[in-house]
């Protein structure tokens, strides 16, 4: 009997390759996917797992690794181990575990990666020994799922690192506006009281409170939906303008503004904390500086580099007014280092103080998109693999 013969039927050795090889193809097209799939989805690991299971059935596969969870019963699995002499998972090598083996469990433990992480593995159970074909399916797996794991370890970075900038700006607009129209408004209120028996002027200074009242309360409902101040809109030459009147209405300082950039010469995110910088310099002014007048300059070279000074002729920058004023410093520091700005403050001779911002023509371009960039960095790390 021929049995290569087209019969109609389907010989067994055949029907056997077609619901065996074909899963474990399916399961492999799916780990050189997972590393993308993890960036979009958080069960991403978990989903494969479910996937291996479901073309092997009978099997368990459970995974062990640092800051991941996937799911009480695959946490059972690790913990079956407690207690077992002679563990594979506790002593990292990757083979059948014979502590296992001896309380009738038929688990082998793959380590991912070259093995030398302890707490990162594939731990596999199955009713009997596990075929060949099983175990290089396993260790297939491990190596595709070490890979998925080094880009989920770097997405979490990037979303902590993300999460921290955001409490960081979040903290930074909360200094730059409300504390800063908070601590005006306290101000105001001790010279309204003082000025109670003189009806003309004290409706005048109410005028005042009622105008940063107003003010405070939109800058405080922009924080609340958007966590970070705008520039409404604004060029940075109205921006600049609008900043300097209202610092001006503030105290009997004068100040002098000389903007030379042209409109077009920073992107918008490099303007808002241009801005915000002169802000805060403005606002340690008034608080700490006790000067009479303040000249801010802003500079376009010609290779495109920008400049921007802040200088006072008040008390300068002694010990006892640089730790006052350390938390609005770090401030403009901070920012300057965001937009990879070269920050100066120093004394001026015979007195005063002076901050100094030298900007490259580089970090004034538009800026690319962040979300672009971190996909393309994710993109890079999956191809080095």
């Amino acid at each position: 009997m021929d049995l290569n013969a087209p019969t109609g039927i389907q010989p067994w050795w055949q029907r056997w390759r077609t619901t065996r090889a074909a899963p474990a193809d399916g399961l492999r097209l799916m780990l050189a996917a997972l590393p993308l799939e993890v960036l979009h989805a958080d069960d991403g690991l978990s989903r494969f797992l479910d996937a291996f299971e479901q073309a092997n059935p009978g099997c368990q596969l459970g995974l062990q690794l640092a800051g991941e969870d996937v799911g009480p019963a695959r946490r059972a699995m690790v913990q079956r181990c407690d207690g077992v002499r002679q563990c594979a998972l506790r002593e990292g090598a990757s083979r059948v575990c014979m502590g296992c083996r001896e309380r009738g469990q038929h688990r082998r433990v793959c380590r991912l990666g070259d093995g030398t992480e302890a707490t990162a593995a594939l731990l596999l159970d199955t009713p009997r020994a596990a075929g060949r074909g099983l175990v290089r399916l396993l260790e297939d797996s491990a190596r595709g799922v070490d890979v998925a794991a080094q880009v989920l370890r770097h997405k979490r970075s990037q979303q902590r690192k993300q999460a921290t900038f955001q409490h960081g700006a979040l903290a930074r607009e909360l200094h730059d506006s409300v504390a800063q129209q908070l601590g005006y408004l306290s101000f105001q209120a001790s010279l309204l009281q003082g000025r109670l028996n003189e009806p003309a002027q004290a409706t005048a200074m109410l005028g005042e409170l009622r105008a940063a009242l107003g003010q405070l309360q939109r800058q405080v409902r922009e924080l609340i939906t958007s966590a970070r101040l705008t520039m409404d809109g604004r060029s940075l030459r109205q921006a600049l303008a609008d900043s300097v009147a209202e610092f001006s209405r503030r105290c009997i300082i004068v100040f002098e503004l000389d903007n030379r950039l042209a409109d077009d010469a920073l992107n918008p995110e490099t303007e808002l904390q241009i801005l915000q910088i002169i802000r805060e310099a403005l606002a340690n002014v008034v608080r700490h500086s006790h000067a009479r007048h303040v000249r801010i300059e802003l500079r376009q070279g010609r290779d495109g580099s920008v400049s921007v000074t802040v200088q006072d002729d008040g008390i300068g920058l002694g010990p006892a007014s640089v730790e006052d004023n350390h938390y609005g410093l770090a401030i403009i520091r901070e920012r300057a280092s965001s937009i990879g700005a070269r920050l100066t403050l120093d004394s001026v001779e015979p007195h005063g103080a002076r901050v100094h911002l030298s900007l490259a023509a580089a970090h004034a371009e538009p800026h690319a998109d962040p979300s672009r960039s971190q996909q393309d960095e994710q993109h890079h790390l999956i191809a080095d693999r």
